[in-house]
């Protein structure tokens, strides 16, 4: 039964911000400093029809830079940024052939939804495209298909089976290049419905890499599908190891389990994209000055 709020939603998100922090603490402190470090000009985000990324963002403290699509047509981009394109009903074609050029020098570009067809297969022609068969309003199982990847380790050590909501009318992700594009997370649920699996990708191109996901990254509610679901946002910190400080806020929120879930899953990736761009761009660099 769906019953989250935007307040509802907005808590979860802060309470992932403080698991997210911890992790990343925990597995290595290099990661919190390079998140410290971030600025502004680091992260652009070009707004859309839906989702939010920029409320996720504000969550987690990442500071950002937010344009329309007509400034990104005018704006420079550096190989060291990342950008984030909300779902877009319409996007120039010019548009997003800067952003293909943008990614082959070395930057990192996340899409959503609707940015299948008007951003990923205009830039990238002829390696992923939408299947024409749009999703309902409802939440399905996902499940992590390499768990060994990094980036999709906040949704790991689960004890409950993690879902992705998706929006009416979202776009499943036919992959068209199979050797080239990865997929990071999948959902049979979706296959049987809507003939494709895939709901988190990813593909290299040039020195840079692209994300795209079915759906949206700022959810505005989820669905409990689980008895533990139901419990109280405490247990999913114990779950996940949180110290006693971040486990009695958790208690004292108001938040259940699958509304923290939802958001930590989404905010410990995006986080995590974000600091392994900083990573990658730094190793970028040292590769040009040797070549030179």
């Amino acid at each position: 039964m769906f019953e989250n709020t935007k307040a509802q939603m907005n808590k979860a998100y802060d309470l992932a911000n403080d698991l997210v922090r911890e992790r990343l603490k925990h597995e290595d402190v290099e990661n919190v400093q390079i998140l410290d470090e971030i600025r502004d000009h680091d992260i652009i985000v070009v707004g859309g029809t839906y989702d939010h990324i920029h409320l996720v963002l504000t969550a987690m403290k990442i500071p950002f830079v937010h344009i329309s699509q007509t400034q990104l047509l005018q704006v420079d981009l550096r190989p060291s940024q990342t950008v984030f394109v909300n779902c877009a009903s319409g996007f120039p074609a010019e548009g997003a052939r800067k952003l293909a050029t943008f990614v082959s020098a070395g930057g990192q570009l996340i899409t959503t939804d609707w940015a299948l067809r008007n951003v990923l297969e205009v830039a990238f022609p002829n390696t992923v495209a939408y299947n024409n068969r749009p999703t309902a309003d409802e939440v399905v199982r996902i499940e992590v298909m390499d768990r060994t990847d990094p980036i999709i380790s906040g949704f790991l050590d689960e004890k409950v089976d993690p879902v992705w909501w998706l929006e009416g009318s979202s776009y499943p992700i036919q992959i068209l290049d199979k050797e080239k594009v990865k997929t990071l997370i999948r959902s049979k649920e979706l296959k049987e419905k809507y003939g494709e699996e895939a709901v988190i990708v990813s593909f290299e191109y040039g020195k840079g890499i692209v994300y795209h996901m079915i759906s949206h990254f700022y959810l505005q509610r989820t669905e409990t599908r689980d008895k533990k679901q139901v419990a109280n946002a405490g247990e999913y910190f114990k779950d996940k190891k949180a110290s006693a400080e971040t486990i009695k806020k958790a208690e004292e929120s108001g938040v259940n389990y699958a509304e923290v879930q939802s958001a930590n899953t989404s905010a410990d990736f995006v986080t995590r994209v974000i600091i392994s761009q900083k990573r990658r761009s730094k190793e970028n660099e040292k590769k040009d000055k040797k070549g030179n």
